[in-house]
């Protein structure tokens, strides 16, 4: 089977050859780790009454697996040049109702996979002092506009060059360009593409670029980036924070500032499905959404408040599907960088809408060491359709409760609850009752993770 391992032999690769020199390896400058993940995820949604579906069924589904990330890091020999690489392994444990692609691909035959194993990460990574660094290969990505997702069994991975110079301590200037991709739920790196499903209609994206720069001195920090999806979507984000200390505690002050532009032939109606748009024909996009935002550290608690407000429909999805072997769309995740987004459901960036947003955590260190609580709620209201006019408006509620707990009796063992909630709502206008990014439903999940590091 192609770039295929199976599970019993990563492991005896594991048991076999990598523990007994691992030790030796990390004193060398070679370093070597195990993570594990056991995942569990319960979700069900159901949509809204209509006078047409007055008893509407809801949509469930359980899943759980476990994934095994190994990872190795070279030192730099010569000071200069190393290899890096990891191989991820995926089981399913047990799953039920509508077969979805949260954990595992569906295969040919509707069903989900049993499990796979990739070398997700294989890179050659480049520095001169501390100057200049450069990785060339398959490899995690993390910048302002586009981050590999650490909310599923693994992560997804990019395939391309990424480099950055910093020419000045407080400043970073970096960029990257990768022509390929690995979703969080699959084994294979394929191109990007849109969503676009119609028949003649171009959906490949030859590249996603980014160039941006960071800069951070005392208690004051800038990013600036640009993102382009070439013939697809182009974005730009700028950030700015301010701490203010306050005797033990601190202040946090951050505001954003986001577009995501139309940028060629490929961005047409049904390339991206949450437009409200008719045919598959080219259409424009221009999307505005700023935030300001803070957050207040006081003793155990950290407490944050923010407020986002769009013109235009702001688009989270620089490439939003992939092409499996089975011919079938595989849906992925975009990267949402408002303070006010939601992990469950649309993205909460509708044209018109103003969204705000509370959080509150706390530290239960002084009590039961190693446990901490968070709620997350946002609300989005005045929401429009995208590209048609209508006299629709929507509404949006998003409710998140995060539990975790590190175990202090057992190194790197951590558990993690969610417990996820979106609701939609349109207010029917005249000539359109409905707006593609808010569906009208009410859908909860509920997520468990283990988490284990194995040092070598």
């Amino acid at each position: 089977m192609k770039n295929k391992i199976g599970l019993g032999i990563l492991s005896a690769l594991v048991a076999g050859q990598f523990v007994p020199n691992g030790s030796q390896a990390a004193e060398n400058g070679h370093e070597f780790d195990l993570k594990l993940r056991g995942i569990y995820w319960q979700d069900e949604s159901t949509p809204l009454p209509t006078a047409k579906t007055p008893n509407p069924k809801a949509s469930e589904f359980e899943q759980s697996a476990l994934g095994l990330q190994l990872n190795y890091r070279s030192p730099y020999f010569g000071n200069f040049i190393g290899v890096d690489a990891s191989l991820y392994g995926v089981s399913r444990i047990d799953s039920s109702g509508v077969p979805t692609t949260n954990l595992v691909e569906v295969g040919n035959d509707g069903q989900l996979r049993d499990s796979y194993a990739t070398l997700a990460q294989a890179y050659v990574k480049l520095k001169y002092d501390d100057f200049a660094q450069a990785r060339v290969g398959r490899q995690l990505q993390s910048s302002l506009l586009l981050k590999s997702s650490s909310t599923r069994v693994v992560p997804d991975t990019y395939s391309g060059i990424s480099a950055s110079i910093s020419p000045m301590a407080d400043l970073k200037v970096y960029g990257a360009v990768y022509d390929r991709w690995r979703a969080r739920s699959t084994d294979d790196f394929v191109k990007f593409r849109t969503e676009s499903t119609a028949a003649g209609v171009d959906h490949d994206i030859d590249y996603v670029g980014i160039v941006g720069a960071a800069y951070s001195a005392g208690p004051m920090s800038v990013t600036a980036e640009y993102l382009n999806s070439k013939n697809y979507l182009s974005k730009f984000g700028l950030v700015g924070a301010y701490k203010i200390p306050l005797d033990k505690n601190s202040l946090k002050l951050s505001a954003g500032l986001f577009t995501s532009r139309d940028a060629g032939k490929l961005f047409v109606c049904g390339a991206e499905k949450e437009l409200d748009c008719t045919g598959t024909g080219r259409i424009d996009n221009d999307g505005l959404g700023v935030y300001l935002d803070a957050d207040w550290k006081i003793s155990n608690f950290t407490l944050g408040a923010a407020i986002a407000k769009f013109d235009g429909f702001w688009i989270e999805d620089n490439f939003a599907v992939d092409s499996s072997r089975t011919g079938k769309l595989t849906q992925d995740h975009g990267t949402n960088p408002f303070p006010t987004s939601a992990a469950l459901g649309p993205d909460l960036t509708n044209d018109g809408e103003t969204v705000g947003s509370v959080r509150i955590a706390y530290d239960w260190k002084d009590y039961v060491p190693g446990l901490k609580t968070a709620f997350k709620y946002s609300r989005g209201t005045g929401a429009k359709r995208s590209n048609i006019d209508s006299d629709a408006r929507g509404s949006e509620n998003y409710r998140e409760f995060d539990v975790q707990y590190a175990l202090p009796f057992v190194k790197n063992l951590s558990v993690r609850y969610m417990y996820l909630n979106y609701d939609g709502n349109i207010e029917h206008g005249t000539n359109h009752p409905t707006i593609k990014g808010i569906p009208r439903s009410d859908w909860e999940q509920h997520r468990v993770y283990v988490d284990y590091t194995y040092k070598f």
